[in-house]
């Protein structure tokens, strides 16, 4: 009887979404081919309060950002809850963990993920049931390599939601070190701003 083996599947190298921009509002999101983005992102020139993310392939629609000053942010997507904007809150649910780090969750059809900031990652996505191993995480642009959410393959189920909402909580992270560096303050290495750990030199 002849034996047979099978060789282990070797799961998928993580893929780079490079921005072509380092700006959270207004940049595109390509793979690989900087001529084919993916992404496109616009913000109101304006208001500088709504921005639009779209699939740039189809150029297609795929979720709009309203931030208003004294009432909530809101969000669209208009192939969801019939096309009705919610609070952004709603969305992306922020919630602590027990050794007091704060830590953004969003529910998907394939589970509920949570994007968290720690000294090993600015910003960086994980299963809810397994904080250990993220499946997506922010590269910082360098010389040598682009700004860009690397993603695992399991991240490629739920892209455009971790584009989504990496989008939103970056931005959010710029606006925390922005007012901190306004203000003339000073904070340490490691220091949270706004739940979010922040290296500093």
């Amino acid at each position: 009887m002849q034996a047979t083996t099978s060789a282990a599947t070797k799961p998928a190298p993580p893929k780079s979404y490079n921005f072509s921009l380092e700006n959270m509002k207004n940049t595109k999101i390509f793979n690989n081919q900087p001529a084919s983005p993916l992404y496109s992102v616009v913000t109101d020139a304006k208001s500088d309060k709504r921005t639009d993310i779209y699939d740039a392939r189809g150029n297609h629609l795929l979720a709009r950002i309203d931030r208003r000053d004294i009432l909530p942010d809101t969000i669209t997507f208009p192939n969801r809850n019939g096309g009705s904007s919610i609070n952004l809150s709603k969305w992306l649910q922020k919630s602590k963990l027990e050794n007091g780090h704060h830590i953004h969750s969003i529910e998907t059809a394939h589970g509920t993920y949570v994007w968290k900031s720690d000294a090993d990652y600015r910003l960086a996505l994980y299963r809810k049931d397994d904080m250990s191993n993220p499946i997506a995480h922010l590269q910082q642009g360098t010389r040598t390599q682009n700004f860009a959410v690397i993603m695992q393959g399991e991240a490629e189920l739920i892209r455009d939601d971790v584009i989504i909402s990496f989008l939103i909580l970056e931005q959010r992270l710029r606006i925390s070190e922005k007012n901190i560096i306004v203000g003339g303050g000073k904070f340490e290495q490691n220091r949270t701003v706004l739940g979010y750990h922040v290296n500093t030199p």
